[in-house]
């Protein structure tokens, strides 16, 4: 889904079935050069050389301040078109930095079924199964091949459908995100369609205060606590234990990127803040998830939404666990959390004194009209310039915004706690213990021994980690911590069960007047006018209405549902600035699951919207499209493809016809920001994965401390329900499973290789050398 191309080792392999001479080397020779020609066609009927067709039409597409500019700004204006319209996909090499990101970010089979749809692509007779036709797309005319391409994103066929969402979107994003590898510094296609160039990053002073451990061999470790995620469930969990006292050790898989290196570029930020670069998506691709992976986790990425847990939702889920969602319990937590994270509407006012960017006060000029209560959003920030925002989709760079890594993080490391970054966990140990051992608080049977786990450094070396450990908490969210269940064959058939994705459509409005939905604090305005929530019906459902943080490359991949050729899909780019996308957030009810893919290692996520959660949502797209019709919108639409958006005049044609045409997977884009629920809390067993105290039914000392305890979905932005409910388990943990009273815990007479950069520290461990962290206090054995 967004527009990453990570740099890639171009070390040559062959497969069985690959000839020597037919491998694509910048892609490890994972795809051959056939497959890689066949992209190349592929992207060129998306965006091909244009310049021809833009000739008649090229003087009314100059911008509107340059029509009557001096002669010298029009021209440098109209040769900006010429080559932007003459521009083709394989001008920029859009193929081979597709086929790169998919090798980087991808799983084997993954892998594959590109592979085999590549050969659809390219083959005679059998391809006919996605073109229609019985020559290979790859030999058809240029104008035939363009004509198969939007049949196929609105076909009455599944397959067809979703073999378009397979390769355009993110084609897409590619052709308006690359920066090529020659000292540019843009992509050559923003000028053209209004996108700045990011500064350059800043530098502040000051890193972050955090202690890394630095892994240069095979290691082996001990501490009190390993927390496995770095995110909002991670970091308030390592902070109280390290508070109190406890020796911990943060995992974290992703990388640590500074303030003072985030460029604010997506081809550049998403490989390194996002799962598969932001490619994720559900198994079937209908649903394109974006999730944080890197320290802070999604805190690091999100945009800064701090809304509390309704009391209607924490009732409905005390009827499973009515100690931890206590009503008082849990507003005393989110009271302290919010309070830490400096949670606050200041900026975000609607008397006329908040900072609103254009798209927030589109929104809050639609609401007005719907009667739709407009509410400020708080927000986690301190001290926050709005006038610098807009980034906060790729890290922000003034630490104003008050992610895990800027609070939590640091207040671990403050009291010793370490973090170990580049490392995959991939199993949580247990040992069994007798009956009526203290080391189980009573209960005997398996108990955590420790995690196993890999660290991953920039030149392409693995090295295993083995920590051994008192107690171990798994935050690595709704996706990563039921996968490292299952790997780890810890045995609960609830595990990766009810998953909830909090899905999204976009309502997209065609303005005359610039609104950059790129630029300024993204998220500042709500509506909760389209939930249904009723006290005891069970039908708590519908939709909230937000507004995104798109830039050029994410915009661009959600429109791709307006490609019609390349000529008029250049066209409607050029209008990118003109264009307000407000949100339909829905409380899912009808859950996916968490399974492990055929490779054992990575998550596949089973979810597709039902039929139930469309039609809930349905109101509020409905009411969205009407009110930005009338609030001035030239056209309005939602990403479905196969249907001319709605003016003035259609726009009661242009819903009939969607809600007649109901939902159909690959056809209407549908995004996810919010995982929750797949180890849900709950009171039994049979019913769930952990208990009230967030411990495993299953494994003593093992702890979930993240969204996936959640018993379902939220129905509001949801970082400050996750910091809550693992603030609460925390707690509970230094209760369970208190530090014994030791003199000299820390005392040795071993000494560290330590280097300080910055504010931050790196610890160098090695088997051979034994450091605090490994003498840490063995306690129960």
């Amino acid at each position: 889904m967004s527009t990453s191309t990570p740099t890639s080792n171009t070390t040559t392999t062959t497969t069985s079935n690959s000839n020597k001479n037919d491998v694509h080397t910048e892609s490890n020779g994972i795809f051959t050069l056939t497959e890689y020609k066949t992209l190349t066609v592929i992207c060129d009927t998306l965006f091909s050389d244009d310049s021809e067709i833009a000739l008649n039409e090229i003087e009314n597409l100059l911008p509107k301040n340059s029509k009557n500019s001096d002669e010298n700004h029009k021209e440098h204006q109209l040769n900006i078109l010429k080559e932007y319209f003459k521009r083709k996909s394989s001008d920029l090499d859009v193929a081979g930095h597709f086929l790169k990101l998919i090798v980087a970010t991808k799983s084997s089979s993954q892998i594959s079924d590109l592979k085999t749809l590549l050969g659809l692509f390219s083959t005679t007779g059998a391809g006919i199964i996605l073109t229609g036709q019985f020559s290979s797309f790859v030999n058809l005319p240029l104008k035939s091949r363009q004509q198969v391409l939007t049949m196929m994103k609105s076909s009455s066929n599944p397959i067809r459908r979703q073999a378009f969402k397979a390769i355009v979107p993110l084609a897409i994003s590619i052709y308006y995100s690359v920066i090529g590898d020659r000292g540019e510094t843009s992509n050559p296609n923003w000028d053209a369609v209004g996108y700045d160039t990011p500064p350059p990053p800043e530098q502040i002073p000051g890193e972050e205060k955090l202690s890394f451990i630095k892994i240069t061999s095979e290691t082996s470790l001990k501490a009190d606590v390993v927390v496995i995620g770095s995110g909002a469930g991670g970091g308030v969990t390592a902070a109280l234990l390290a508070e109190a006292g406890y020796k911990v050790i943060v995992l974290e898989k992703g990388s640590y990127i500074s303030s003072n290196n985030m460029t604010w570029k997506e081809s550049e930020a998403f490989p390194l803040l996002y799962e598969q670069a932001g490619t994720l998506t559900s198994d079937d691709l209908s649903v394109n998830i974006l999730a944080g992976n890197c320290l802070g986790g999604g805190t690091t990425v999100n945009w800064t939404a701090s809304i509390r847990t309704p009391d209607i939702i924490l009732e409905e889920w005390r009827k499973q666990c009515p100690n931890a969602f206590d009503s008082i319990k849990f507003n005393n937590a989110m009271d302290s959390v919010s309070s830490r994270l400096n949670v606050n509407t200041i900026d975000t006012a609607l008397d006329g004194t908040g900072a609103h960017n254009r798209n927030n006060k589109l929104l809050e000029q639609a609401l007005r009209e719907l009667d739709a209560d407009p509410q400020p959003i708080p927000r986690n920030t301190k001290n926050c310039d709005t006038t610098q925002c807009g980034n906060c989709s790729m890290g922000c760079r003034s630490k104003s915004k008050q992610s895990s890594m800027v609070t939590y993080l640091e207040d671990c490391c403050s009291k010793g706690g370490q973090i170990i970054t580049n490392c995959q966990a991939e199993e949580i140990t247990t040992t069994t213990i007798p009956t009526n051992s203290t080391t189980t608080n009573g209960g005997g049977g398996q108990t955590v021994h420790g995690v196993i786990a890999y660290v991953s450094t920039p030149d392409g070396l693995k090295y295993r980690v083995f920590i051994k450990s008192h107690i171990v908490v798994c935050s690595a969210g709704a996706l990563h911590t039921p996968t490292l269940l299952l790997k780890s064959r810890i045995k609960n058939s609830n595990i990766g069960n009810n998953l909830y994705l909090h899905p999204v459509v976009p309502i997209i409005g065609e303005h005359t007047q610039p609104v950059e939905v790129w630029k300024g604090p993204p998220m500042t305005v709500i509506s909760k006018k389209y939930q249904k929530i009723l006290p005891n019906s069970g039908k708590n459902t519908g939709s909230i209405l937000e507004t995104p943080n798109s830039h050029i490359a994410l915009s661009g991949s959600n429109c791709a549902f307006m490609w019609d050729d390349s000529f008029n899909f250049k066209k409607r780019m050029l209008k990118a600035r003109y264009y307000s996308g407000f949100i339909s957030i829905c409380r899912d009810t009808v859950p996916g699951k968490i399974r492990l893919d055929k490779d054992g290692r990575s998550p596949k996520i089973q979810y597709t919207l039902s039929d139930r959660d469309w039609k809930s949502m349905l109101p509020s797209i409905e009411a969205s499209l009407r009110a930005l019709i009338k609030i001035g919108a030239i056209e309005a639409s939602i990403p479905i493809s196969g249907f001319k958006p709605g003016n003035q005049d259609t726009i009661e044609q242009y819903i009939k016809a969607i809600k007649s045409n109901g939902y159909k997977s690959n056809q209407t884009v549908i995004l996810s920001a919010h995982q929750m629920g797949s180890c849900r809390m709950g009171s039994s067993k049979s019913n769930s994965v952990v208990n009230e105290n967030g411990e495993s039914w299953d494994v003593k000392r093992l702890f979930i401390a993240d969204g996936s305890v959640l018993p379902s979905s939220v129905g509001v932005n949801p970082m400050i329900t996750i910091y809550a409910i693992s603030h609460i388990i925390a707690n509970q943990i230094i209760q369970l499973y208190p530090l014994p009273n030791t003199n000299n815990l820390n005392s040795n007479n071993n000494t560290t290789t330590t280097t300080n950069i910055g504010s931050s520290t790196t610890i160098t461990a090695n088997l051979n050398n034994d450091s605090p962290t490994q003498i840490a206090y063995e306690r129960d054995n």
